[in-house]
């Protein structure tokens, strides 16, 4: 199938959804699937396209074919950034931010009544209540609610958003590519086609080309060899690097194979074997236009699986071009918490940027990189939470995990083990994790749940600065690291809340407030058993809305939207309670709270024993901040 074949439109979100257009997801699509990390990225890329007043933002493609000639398309591809366009569209609506309503009625899904009905009720439902998702509903029309309350929750808690703005960029400026595939066109051939081409450039992939175009004939293999090991970012680094090859191993990382013995680039180009040089990367030492590299050096070799790898597995709570960054910034020192420093769709402009700073010593700076790139990986891996799962479970999200990797030796063979990072070298793999472990693996958590947007974890960048600081990393104690992490919670918490006038309140008050409160509240034990979860729905604990057929006490408009009322959870809880009042909430949803949340957790116990009223919401306020002003 040729490209010639396609018909790409280039259309802004107002011409996507023109009048007579209608696009129908088919049977075979999956159902809408996208939460929390995805629909909040997209809405903070446009939001930051707005704040930068470009001229229009690329959203991506849209594959569709034509039905019938009444524009009436099929979604081949893209459906989950369509269906997050229009239920955007239509929250705007509802919220008065844009009386554009020509979507309407556009999007629909094929033998899927229920999501269609779906699509139709968010955009009819008062606004308050449209996101709502009850026990009943099924996968088809409940995840369309709960895209639709995420899109609710976090435009309400960005007040500073100006809705107009938005929503004029985003039916003008907005532009998405929608290509059309021929009527009859065999779709499995496609799909095959499609997936069997092959990876297309990315800019990460632009970035090591021209890091290399820097180097001499006999460094780039080794720079592309460190490169391509770092990149896998679900395996630890020292696996990746030395594939198959434990005296490389032990050569590189030690005895135990921890931590990084070399100590700079040439250390490791004397290391590297020629059995890890890739021939085809060979070139004369002359300076190489881009189109040269890129031809060269763009894509890495495949992933190969080694039988040396645990029945674990890992994955990174970060992708690589988001990890270059973090290393970017590490080697330049910068503590400040510019977000555009941490923007992966900057990354060419970051890199050209900084080697632009050392004129005539390119191939200096290109080699210190690198070496930064395997020792903060090396830290990384170590010192920074993962997501851990066997290979059996059922769990796609896993477990919270802080190892770090240590060699074994079972039946004479040397395999990879893992144990807690800040466990003795002469430990066994077996064994709770010590207290200051399990409070480093919580606060680490904590912060990874408030600052989803890559964009804003700047956490780990002032986490792995400090790492590469310290001059061994085996001597690092656990008290020093959580010390570290508990200080940028408390000053982000004094900031936007503590210090701020006035305080905030309702939606106005930041994710942090709540998590670093639900930190505080936990005892030693309960720091062993509680596991931080995704949330960013603010639950007010009396309803806004409260249900007319249930009893209890109410609470006054002046204290609603207090801290004292408020508690942090997911979307799914927050649509499991409803508008039901505090007394049904304590009763009938005790463990989803003990899971959810220390506040809103005792906020319940404090509803049982004594109801739940103004006095009970001022006092739990009062108790909330004197335990954060405490903190500090």
């Amino acid at each position: 199938m040729s490209h010639n074949l396609l018909h790409p439109e280039l259309l802004t979100v107002s011409e996507l959804f023109d009048h007579g257009t209608v696009y129908t997801v088919p049977s075979y699509q999956r159902n809408y699937a996208w939460r929390v990390p995805q629909i909040e990225q997209l809405i903070s890329d446009i939001q930051d396209a707005v704040a930068r007043q470009e001229s229009n933002y690329f959203l991506g493609n849209l594959v569709v074919t034509l039905r019938d000639k009444r524009r009436n398309f099929e979604v081949i591809d893209g459906q989950q950034r369509l269906t997050t366009l229009y239920l955007l569209l239509t929250f705007l609506e509802n919220a008065g931010s844009s009386p554009w309503a020509h979507h309407q009625g556009r999007l629909q899904y094929a033998s899927r009544a229920r999501a269609t009905e779906a699509l139709r009720r968010v955009g009819q439902e008062p606004h308050l209540r449209a996101g709502q998702v009850q026990d009943s509903m099924t996968d088809e029309d409940g995840a369309i609610h709960e895209g639709f309350n995420i899109i609710h929750q976090y435009l309400q808690q960005h007040a500073g958003l100006d809705r107009n703005a938005f929503a004029d960029f985003l039916r003008a400026r907005v532009t998405v590519v929608r290509a059309s595939l021929p009527p009859k066109t065999d779709l499995n051939r496609y799909f095959e086609i499609m997936n069997t081409r092959g990876e297309q450039l990315q800019p990460v992939d632009i970035v090591k080309a021209r890091l290399m175009s820097h180097l001499p004939d006999s460094e780039r293999s080794v720079f592309a060899w460190i490169w391509d090991a770092c990149a896998d970012m679900d395996t630890y680094v020292q696996m990746s690097l030395t594939r198959g090859n434990t005296a490389l191993r032990e050569t590189i990382f030690g005895a135990d194979w921890s931590w990084l013995v070399l100590t700079d680039f040439a250390a490791l180009r004397s290391a590297h074997s020629p059995a890890q040089t890739d021939t085809a990367m060979t070139m004369p030492s002359q300076p190489l236009s881009l189109d040269a590299a890129l031809q060269k050096y763009a894509h890495g070799s495949e992933h190969v699986s080694s039988t040396e790898e645990s029945s674990e597995r890992f994955r990174s709570t970060i992708e690589f071009p988001v990890f270059l960054l973090h290393v970017l910034k590490v080697t330049n020192g910068g503590d400040d918490e510019d977000e555009g420093q941490l923007d992966d769709k900057r990354l060419i402009q970051s890199f050209t940027t900084a080697i632009a700073k050392s004129p005539g010593k390119e191939a200096q700076w290109v080699q210190d990189f690198a070496f930064a790139l395997l020792r903060c990986r090396n830290l990384f891996d170590s010192f920074i939470l993962k997501r851990q799962f066997a290979v059996s479970a059922e769990d796609d999200e896993g477990d919270w995990s802080l190892l770090r990797l240590k060699k074994t030796v079972s039946n004479g063979k040397s395999t990879p083990g893992y144990v807690h990072v800040f466990r003795p070298s002469d430990a066994s793999q077996d064994g709770e994790p010590d207290s200051g472990t399990c409070d480093v693996l919580l606060l680490q958590s904590m912060l990874r749940i408030t600052y989803t947007s890559p964009r804003t974890m700047h956490w780990m960048t002032q986490t792995l600065h400090w790492l590469a600081q310290q001059p061994k990393p085996q001597d690092i104690q656990s008290a020093d690291l959580a010390h570290l992490l508990n200080n940028f919670a408390r000053t982000k918490v004094a900031s936007v809340f503590l210090h701020a006038e006035p305080q905030p309140q309702g939606f106005g008050i930041a994710r942090i407030v709540f998590t670093y409160l639900d930190y505080l509240l936990l005892d030693e034990k309960a720091k062993r058993n509680f596991k931080f979860q995704f949330r960013n729905s603010i639950e007010h604990f009396y309803p806004q809305n409260p249900d007319q057929a249930q009893s209890g006490a109410s609470v006054s408009p002046e204290k609603l939207h207090l801290l004292g009322n408020l508690a942090l959870v997911s979307v799914s809880a927050n649509s499991k309670f409803s508008n039901s009042l505090p007394k049904a909430k304590a009763e009938n949803f005790q463990h989803t709270m003990e899971t959810q949340s220390p506040k809103l957790q005792r906020m319940a116990e404090t509803t049982r024993s004594k109801g739940w009223d103004d006095e009970q919401v001022q006092w739990h306020h009062a108790e909330m901040v004197a335990l954060l002003q405490g903190s500090l």
